[in-house]
């Protein structure tokens, strides 16, 4: 069943516009909102993203530093110059010079360079992954937490409504003379009761959405409703097979991977540190006292390679050696603790289901017997206590089932979180 509920939000625009995300003015946010919405706008308009997105922007340009080193570089430059001799004698010189180079061979440094950087250029992205995954997350639970406040706030409504009746009969008995004034006194106490409850509902909404605002990356938003989500989720995977799920789509082990593998490479680089490079160079330069006068050129190869170093390079290799078992244990460490983050997610999401059949069963033992209280206080047989106390249990059953739905919703937003990302 679909419900839709108005969740108010202060209406003033200041440091992020949220319709700019939306493509058109403020009056093109929509007035309602899904949960696949939501998630839109943060993945949009979260920082934690935009600054995840940057930073593959920079592996992409280190990349592309590191292929500039293969290609050839040209420059050229000019001057003149004047002097004055003696007397009216005037000398002047000219000179431009352009010149050409071009590596041959630096034994695989650089395609190295070019491996490590490409591999950094992945790793980035699996962490852009990690980043939003975080933010889906985190806009599921406030999504997830606004609808649980909301239907608190419809319990403590419905509450509010079976106290004043209560009171009603209760005034309309005394007033015929077949109860006590403590009858009346009694209901008004538990509606004023309720109503304080109502106002404190009102509240918890509020902060809600401050939170699920602040999971979108808004500051401030326009009023909006949400889409109620009351179904209960179903998964047919086995733990086996969500374990083996999350190992292979888990985005921070796929940038462990990464990063472990730069560490490996970088240690076959560190390696050929001192090994020999070969370039090839061309000049050619005109000039002397007219700009047009001598033309001169040169071509040739240069060989260098260090031949003492003070130890610097087995330095590097034991360090690099050294960023290889930090890599393998961190890798591991992830690993172990998908293991035990998908485990503990997957038995609390299946968990979830008994405890929502629970919830389910005690909200219709406590209505009818809330349904019995009210009529032994109708033909007078009961007590406004009685009343009170069934109408309490209602409602503690009522806010239990709430709970038990949302937290079953955020267990699966765990389990897919844990997982690497919903698998439907």
């Amino acid at each position: 069943m679909k419900r839709y509920f108005c969740l108010i939000l202060t209406a003033f625009l200041c440091v992020y516009n949220p319709s700019v995300l939306l493509g058109g003015s403020i009056s093109s946010f929509p007035s309602s909102l899904d949960l696949e919405q939501c998630l839109s706008i943060a993945k949009t308009h979260h920082p934690d993203i935009k600054k995840a997105l940057a930073e593959i922007n920079v592996a992409d340009s280190q990349v592309e530093q590191v292929l500039s080193q293969e290609r050839p570089g040209l420059d050229f430059s000019s001057s003149y110059s004047r002097q004055d001799a003696s007397g009216t004698q005037r000398d002047h010189a000219y000179s431009s010079n352009l010149n050409l180079s071009q590596l041959i061979s630096d034994s695989g440094k650089t395609a190295l360079k070019k491996k490590v950087a490409q591999i950094g250029r992945e790793g980035s992205e699996q962490k852009a992954r990690t980043t939003e995954e975080q933010v889906v997350y985190d806009v599921k639970n406030a999504y997830f937490d606004a609808l649980e406040a909301q239907k608190k706030l419809d319990v403590a409504e419905e509450t509010l409504r079976l106290y004043t009746l209560l009171r009603e009969q209760a005034q309309a008995f005394y007033d015929v003379g077949s109860v006590s004034k403590y009858d009346v006194t009694t209901a008004e106490v538990e509606e004023s009761k309720a109503e304080l409850e109502v106002a404190k509902a009102q509240t918890v909404i509020k902060t809600a959405i401050t939170t699920l605002n602040n999971a979108m990356g808004l500051s401030n938003a326009p009023t909006y409703t949400l889409e109620d989500i009351e179904e209960e989720a179903s998964l047919a995977l086995s733990l086996n097979d969500v374990q083996t799920m999350a190992l292979k789509r888990r985005p921070d082990l796929l940038a462990s991977d990464s990063s472990l593998l730069a560490a490996q490479k970088n240690l076959k680089l560190t390696a050929k540190e001192n090994s020999p490079e070969i370039k090839a160079s061309g000049k050619y330069s005109f000039g002397g006292e007219r700009f047009s006068g001598e033309e001169d050129w040169s071509v040739g190869v240069s060989l260098q390679f260090p031949i003492l170093d003070g130890g610097l390079e087995a330095a590097k290799i034991e360090q690099a050696k050294s960023e290889i078992v930090i890599s393998e244990a961190e890798n591991e460490a992830i690993r172990l603790e998908i293991y035990k983050e998908v485990e503990q997610a997957y038995l609390e999401f299946t968990d979830s289901h008994h405890v929502l059949a629970v919830a389910l069963q005690t909200v219709k033992q406590a209505e009818e017997n809330l349904d019995i209280a009210q009529n032994r206080y109708k033909v007078g047989v009961g007590s406004p206590i009685e009343v009170a106390d069934a109408t309490e249990k209602y409602k503690e059953a009522k806010l239990g089932y709430w709970s038990a739905l949302y937290s079953h919703r955020r267990a699966l937003a765990a389990l897919e979180k844990a997982v690497g990302g919903s698998w439907e």
